[in-house]
C-alpha cells in the first residue's frame, strides 16, 4: 500500500513539473504568449505560393543573364538564394502537420508508465 501510494506522488509531482506555463518563460509574466498553432496550409494555397515563387527565379535568372556589372550580379544572386530559402521554408511549412515527441519525452514517459506499473 504504501509503495503504491508512493508511486502515485511520484507520478503526480513528476507531472507537475512537466507543465510550464508558457509565460513564465518569459521576462514579462503578465506577457499573454501566442500558444496557437500556424494553420497549415492548403493544397492550393502552396501551388499558388510555389509557382510565385518559381515565376520569380525565371524572372531572376533572366535578370542575371541580362546583368553587365559583377554588382548587378551579385546582388541578383543573393536574391535567388533568397527565393530558395523561401521555397524551401515554405515546403517546410507545408509538411509540419503533424505532432512531434522528443526523446526524452518519450523516455520520461516510458519511465512514468514503468513506475505506475
Amino acid at each position: 500500500m504504501m509503495l503504491k501510494s508512493l508511486k502515485l506522488v511520484v507520478l503526480f509531482l513528476s507531472l507537475s513539473l512537466l507543465y510550464l506555463p508558457a509565460s513564465a518563460m518569459t521576462d514579462n509574466p503578465d506577457a499573454k504568449v501566442n500558444t496557437r498553432k500556424e494553420s497549415s496550409l492548403t493544397k492550393d494555397e502552396f501551388e499558388r505560393a510555389s509557382q510565385k515563387l518559381l515565376e520569380r527565379a525565371e524572372q531572376l535568372k533572366a535578370a542575371k543573364n541580362m546583368a553587365t556589372t559583377r554588382e548587378e550580379k551579385a546582388r541578383i544572386k543573393e536574391e535567388i538564394k533568397d527565393v530558395k530559402r523561401e521555397t524551401k521554408a515554405l515546403k517546410q511549412q507545408a509538411l509540419s502537420s503533424g505532432v512531434y515527441i522528443g526523446a526524452g519525452a518519450l523516455i520520461v514517459i516510458l519511465l512514468l508508465i514503468l513506475l505506475v506499473f
